[in-house]
């Protein structure tokens, strides 16, 4: 049945619709009660198995540095194919995943100790052919080889390519002894970045417990305090743990077997015959990596060879076999720079045979003389005794004491009070009378006085550029007065008046050497130099900028003593001299002696373009000369043993940014007449000492068109002349867009 509407009930359906419609834009009630939970559904079906999680690991490549720990290595009973475990972060402790297999090496050695006097020594399972003889130098093994497996969350495992015993060429193995592991990542061809990584050395015995036997010489930290971050071969081996898995008695450079060290490359002796370079008789060579040839044989050492406490630090904890160097005497060691004994008699040479006419066919006699209880020669022979320093032991005696500075107006002439003490008596030293002091030649004593402190000019002193310099003892025309009432004090006073354009104060130092009667031989003792400062008239008292520190040239020169030790481990007093004004005129023009290897133009020898300039020589291809003491010319190429760009390696922190040109004077280049600073061709200073390492002609238009100038002046007064100012720290000062120790990368050195 058709249901029917009428108009009346439509209209009726539309009003109670709109009704409904306006009803729903009144307010919400509130929420009812939460009803009760239903019952629980039936269990859904399994999924499928997803790949395993990264556990937050990240991508390898994102890394800035790969910190590796190596976690466990397990070899089979036996001998069998080790398996290791290793771990990977970043600095900020992510763990990092995705290493290539690639990209990862692996050796493996084993300690055994030394027997009839011999060094414990290590022995490389991996090794491979060199210079056509099999199995002749230890190796890596890359992770290629055996089976690698990446687990996704920063760990990972290698298992090697064959058990220990299938190695041709590895020692015999034995679980109770000392096993080492190292590994070596080199991302740079595989990721398109070089990620500095370490080696990870780790010591275990196979058959458990931890390792007793050890051979802990040398620290890191004793290498890259010279060397600022010891990396070879390619720069991914830097740790010396690691170096000697490969670097030991059982591996040879094959290309050089023939030679009189047989091709050895084993860490104690090729260490030693590097550092020995010059001084050795057969010199020292290896064929490296691409038939290249590293020859060593020139090496300068840059300290006394004495010096056995430089690398092996008995103090120090982390190295306890560091005392081998004198209480493990052997051929091998001893022959590393010893080269010329013909231990067994092969060469059948008298003259080459050990001291005595002896041959040694084994170590186990040598402790009978080199021994540290040997009583032969009363003790002489042993080998803390055959290194020992008499001239630097002799240097306890004696300390410069600077006692009083007086008359430091313009137009006096200053007195200085001084005296030399005797640390080890107790009682100062009579320079009027102490042999030690009056021997003129061997005994010198000079008093300097320069200025302006705040930068030296020397202005008005009697050699242009240089400070005033007195004897201090009877020697060289030095006429020192005993003050009275006080005990081995003396004084001098200046020929040379403070002028008026000498600045806001002034610098007094002490230099020189006693002589002393070393083994028959009158010999000069190297002595600390000190500095004193006082203003001048009532200006306020300013002291030198302190940019560098002396320890940190004593890492590499243990004592920086120059000019036949008169100049010894103060900078403040090297800096009086090697000054912005000061070339090396007055000695190029005697004349030099070798006039055509450094040519007629004097070089500058202000201290921080000297000092950069022959530490970069090899860097930058331009040698430094100077002519010197006696007239003699001194050329200095070569290879500075650390990192150049490590400004620390020298400097104070944050010493090395660029100086306010209005404080601090530029460098005279070329003299031209020493009396006067006005014909002076001259650098502005931050311009002078960026240039003696950075010598293109780029780097030079970029420091003038940011206001450097080569080709400044001088005014009477030393002032630089110049036709710009230089803003170099407005890009490469602290913070800056260009920050110096940021270029130069300064914080990556881990040792400053």
């Amino acid at each position: 049945m058709r249901r029917s509407f009428s108009r009346n009930t439509g209209l009726a359906g539309l009003l109670l619709a709109s009704a409904l419609l306006f009803a729903c834009d009144g307010s919400t009630g509130p929420a009812g009660p939460a009803g009760p939970p239903g019952t629980a559904g039936p269990p859904g079906t399994p999924g499928t198995s997803g790949p395993p999680g990264s556990g937050g690991a990240i991508l390898v490549g994102s890394a800035e540095r790969i910190n590796v720990e190596v976690q466990d290595v397990a070899v089979p009973a036996g001998g069998g194919a080790p398996t290791v475990t290793i771990s990977l972060t970043d600095d900020a402790g992510f763990s990092l995943r995705g290493l290539p297999a690639n990209t990862i090496s692996f050796t493996l050695a084993q300690l055994s100790p030394g027997l009839n006097g011999s060094s414990s020594e290590w022995q490389s399972y991996i090794t491979r052919d060199s210079g056509g003889i099999p199995n002749a130098q230890a190796g890596t093994e890359s992770g290629t080889a055996g089976t690698f497996t990446d687990n996704g969350d920063g760990t990972y495992t290698y298992v090697f390519a064959n058990a220990l015993t299938a190695y041709p060429a590895g020692p015999t193995f034995d679980a109770a002894k000392t096993h080492r592991l190292g590994l070596e990542i080199r991302t740079s061809f595989v990721l398109g970045v070089a990620i500095p990584a370490n080696n990870a050395p780790y010591d275990f015995v196979p058959a458990g417990g931890a390792p007793i036997e050890t051979r802990l010489i040398a620290n890191n930290a004793t290498c890259n305090a010279c060397h600022d971050n010891l990396g070879f071969h390619g720069e991914a081996r830097f740790d010396i743990e690691y170096c000697v898995t490969c670097h030991n008695p059982y591996s040879i450079d094959g290309d050089t077997a023939a030679e009189p060290w047989g091709g050895t490359v084993d860490m104690k002796q090729m260490v030693h015959k590097i550092h020995f370079g010059e001084n050795l008789t057969n010199g020292y060579y290896v064929v490296g990596y691409g038939n290249t040839t590293h020859d060593y044989s020139d090496i300068v050492f840059p300290q006394d060879v004495r010096n056995c406490t430089t690398c092996h630090q008995e103090s120090d904890a982390t190295v306890p076999q560091a005392s081998n160097w004198r209480q493990v005497q052997n051929r091998d060691a001893c022959g590393a720079c010893h080269d010329w004994i013909d231990w067994d008699g092969s060469d059948g040479d008298p003259n080459t045979l050990h001291v005595g006419g002896l041959v040694f066919l084994d170590d186990s006699n040598c402790v009978s003389c080199h021994g540290e209880n040997s009583t032969v020669g009363g003790g002489a022979y042993r080998v803390e005794n055959a290194h020992r320093q008499a001239n630097v032991e002799a240097q306890s005696a004696f300390a410069f004491e600077i006692v009083n500075i007086l008359d430091t107006n313009v137009g006096d002439f200053p007195t200085i009070e001084y005296r030399v003490n005797n640390p080890d008596t107790g009682v100062p030293w009579d320079l009027l009378n102490a042999p030690e002091w009056t021997t003129c030649g061997p005994s010198r004593l000079a008093v300097g006085i320069a200025w302006d402190a705040a930068d030296y000019h020397n202005n008005g002193a009697a050699t242009p550029g240089l400070p005033v310099s007195i004897s201090a003892i009877p020697c060289s025309g030095g006429n020192p007065t005993a003050v009275a009432g006080q005990a081995g004090v003396f004084s001098v006073t200046s020929s040379t008046a403070i002028p008026v354009n000498a600045g806001g104060s002034l610098a007094v130092t002490i230099d020189g050497h006693p002589a002393v009667d070393i083994d028959g031989s009158l010999e000069r003792i190297a002595v600390t130099n000190v500095v004193g400062y006082a203003a001048i008239g009532a200006n306020p008292l300013v002291t030198r900028r302190n940019a560098v520190d002396i320890d940190k040239c004593d890492d590499c020169h243990n004592q920086l003593s120059m000019h036949g030790n008169n100049r010894t481990d103060n900078v403040q007093v090297c800096v009086t001299c090697h000054a912005p004004n000061a070339t090396d005129i007055n000695r190029r023009n005697a004349p030099c002696s070798d006039l055509t290897s450094l040519g007629p133009d004097d070089s500058p020898i202000d201290m921080k373009v000297m000092i950069h300039a022959l530490h970069a020589s090899s860097f930058t291809g331009q040698p430094y000369g100077a002519c010197g003491f006696g007239n003699s010319a001194h050329t200095f190429n070569f290879v500075y043993p650390g990192k150049l760009n490590n400004c620390e390696g020298c400097h104070v922190e944050d010493g090395y940014y660029p100086v306010d040109p209005a404080n601090v004077l530029g460098t005279t280049v070329d003299a031209n007449d020493p009396a006067t600073p006005t014909d002076d061709r001259v650098i502005s200073p931050n311009s002078a000492v960026c240039s003696s390492c950075h010598v293109s002609s780029l780097a030079a238009n970029h420091m003038m068109q940011n206001g450097g100038d080569f080709n400044a002046m001088k005014d009477a007064d030393s002032n630089l002349v110049s036709s710009g100012v230089e803003t170099c720290q407005l890009c490469h000062g602290p913070g800056a867009s260009a920050d110096t120790g940021v270029m130069h990368r300064v914080g990556e050195f881990q040792f400053n």
